[in-house]
């Protein structure tokens, strides 16, 4: 397929992905663009073998040039001439395939920076997690927290994460640093996906026990056990809460929170007997 055939088809791919309709098309679009990408390494990587066989002809033609030089025969100017037709021919093969390697290496570059561009704005909207260029953080730590929360609060799910991550790892000692390891385990929790979020809770737990969060953590850590029918845990983690934390405004909602869990049967909870 052309080159113009491959861009084609990844642009309908983004598009559509634009309409709500069509979100089902996502796997296939995603899997059209990667396959471009490989598609452009595998152009720029055959013309790169082509230049190589051309090499070894051109090194094996100056070899016999060699030996014939060192013989005294009768058409030795002949040979002579023969060889250096060949070697004009093969110079000149080389150039062509050297400007055409160029041009598709350049190509290669622009067009796998454009898929890998596209790529990420479909993942991303499928909340699928992207490491972001450091062009997209901001420099200014109050700017890279205000832009991380403001995507948090809309549901900016990867995006979110991404600049959260970003921020932990820039000023892990930072007053806002466990806010944000918390907000990262909270997005999955929202996004629905309770086992990628307990893994983020539990960093909360284990980095940051003075922080101001852990109320919080452990609230939501309920919840997100809840969703894997893991009941019991739910209810060590908002007992941890009832007693280390009175003070806290989700105190009476944990209380009656554990109530809750308390009466749930094996029916809602893989960890408990018939």
């Amino acid at each position: 397929m052309g080159t113009l055939g491959l861009m084609s088809r990844s642009r309908l791919c983004v598009w559509g992905l634009a309409l709500p309709l069509l979100i089902t098309t996502l796997p296939g679009c995603i899997g059209q663009m990667q396959a471009d990408i490989k598609g452009n390494q595998e152009r720029l990587d055959s013309l790169e073998d082509d230049l190589e066989v051309k090499r070894r002809e051109l090194e094996e033609a100056l070899e016999e040039a060699s030996r014939v030089l060192r013989r005294n025969s009768a058409d030795q100017g002949l040979q002579i001439e023969e060889i250096i037709d060949r070697l004009a021919v093969m110079e000149g093969e080389i150039a062509e395939l050297r400007m055409e390697s160029s041009g598709v290496s350049q190509q290669h570059l622009a067009r796998n920076a454009e898929l890998q561009r596209k790529l990420s704005e479909v993942a991303r909207a499928a909340g699928m997690d992207v490491p972001l260029e450091s062009s997209q953080i901001p420099d200014n730590k109050k700017k890279h927290y205000e832009t991380a929360v403001k995507a948090y609060r809309i549901n900016e799910h990867s995006y979110a994460r991404a600049l959260l991550r970003t921020y932990v790892e820039r000023y892990p000692n930072d007053s806002k640093a466990d806010d944000a390891q918390y907000m990262v385990g909270s997005s999955y929790l929202r996004q629905g996906q309770p086992a990628s979020a307990l893994g983020e809770f539990r960093k909360v737990i284990s980095t940051y026990r003075k922080g101001d969060v852990l109320d919080k953590t452990l609230y939501d850590m309920a919840q997100a056990f809840l969703q894997v029918r893991a009941c019991n845990d739910a209810e060590t983690a908002l007992k941890a809460l009832l007693k280390n934390h009175k003070k806290s405004p989700l105190f009476p909602k944990a209380k009656k929170e554990l109530r809750k869990v308390r009466a749930l049967g094996p029916t809602e909870c893989a960890d408990r007997e018939v």
